[in-house]
């Protein structure tokens, strides 16, 4: 008996119990494909094809504009071996219940700390905000450090809690100005108990002269400022996924920061909370509009293997070919205007 007679009788057989399973040919072209011991493909064309199910008309041009700008090893390692960073921000006391708390945070505690023990990350970094007990964006610092003269004059009237101002500087650094919150070595300054000992965290904020929104960079404005540690930390990830506190601040810098630097980056909306539900909306605007995805967990997670989301991360990786050529000219052209100014 050949193979090919073989192969017939067994799809006769399949064909003829589903129809008395009342199982559509639909289904059960899939369940055949699922069930092939058949290897996959080697060429990768035909891998991308194999694993969507889709003709090559359908891929091929895709194909071809990610190798026109070097992006298909990048593209084909996200659809086949992704390595997926989960960055949780500042899931602290002080965020959560103390001097600085988010509305609604408490809700979102046990949810991240269940994210975290899922099975798709190759890793999984908290962050933290640890500040001086001088900090500049304590309200109570306020009078610590000069306020740029010219942002005095045109607001001649007593300066208030959650303001923002500008200090004396060159250029003018503005800030807005917080209770005190998560002090070096406090209780508020320590993750919530509920969230597990992470076996890595980036300390953020250290600086007394200077905040850190971002989990990467702090808020001078100039690119690969005040570095963390943290873009090291996350080379190799074919995407970041960044959830934690607050939406509108740490969560959406660190957001717009890693798409920046060209990684595929999602915001899950549902593991966030904002500052303030406008500002919050904003920055959800803001990380769509620089090529982010912000979704929920659920729906992110039924769409990992699906062809659109592939499609998706394609044209984020074409669109951002060159960034980190271009983020290595402009982080030296700030170095250089930063020493000019000294």
């Amino acid at each position: 008996m050949n193979s090919s007679f073989l192969v017939f009788m067994l799809v006769l057989v399949a064909t003829l119990s589903a129809q008395s399973e009342n199982i559509s040919y639909t289904n059960l072209a899939e369940l055949l494909h699922s069930t092939s011991t058949k290897a996959p493909p080697s060429d990768p064309l035909q891998r991308v094809m194999h694993k969507f199910n889709l003709y090559e008309h359908e891929v091929l041009p895709l194909m071809k504009r990610l190798d026109s700008v070097g992006q298909t090893v990048k593209w084909l390692r996200h659809v086949f071996s992704p390595r997926r960073t989960l960055l949780i921000i500042d899931m602290q006391n002080d965020f959560i219940s103390g001097s600085l708390a988010v509305n609604d945070a408490e809700a979102i505690v046990n949810p991240i700390a269940d994210l975290a023990n899922e099975d798709v990350w190759n890793q999984v970094i908290h962050t933290q905000d640890w500040h001086p007990k001088d900090h500049i964006s304590f309200f109570s610092n306020l009078d610590l450090r000069p306020l740029d003269s010219t942002w005095k004059s045109e607001h001649p009237q007593k300066v208030t809690m959650f303001e923002k101002v500008v200090f004396k500087r060159y250029p003018p650094y503005a800030q807005v100005l917080w209770p005190d919150h998560c002090v070096q070595g406090t209780e508020g300054a320590e993750l919530h108990p509920s969230i597990s000992t992470p076996k890595k965290i980036i300390q953020k904020g250290t600086n007394p002269l200077i905040d850190s929104y971002s989990a990467f960079f702090d808020n001078t404005g100039m690119v690969g400022s005040g570095g963390t540690g943290l873009e090291e930390m996350v080379k190799g990830s074919t995407e970041i996924v960044i959830v934690g506190l607050a939406m509108d601040y740490c969560v959406g810098y660190t957001s717009l920061h890693s798409l920046g630097l060209g990684y595929p980056t999602t915001l899950l909306r549902d593991m966030t909370r904002p500052v303030s539900m406008q500002t919050g909306e904003d920055m959800l605007a803001m990380v769509r509009e620089e090529g982010g995805q912000v979704t929920t967990w659920s729906s992110w997670r039924n769409e990992l293997e699906d062809w659109q989301r592939a499609r998706d991360v394609a044209e984020f990786l074409i669109a951002n070919s060159g960034v980190l050529e271009n983020m290595s000219f402009f982080m030296t052209i700030s170095l250089l205007a930063f020493m000019l100014s000294m």
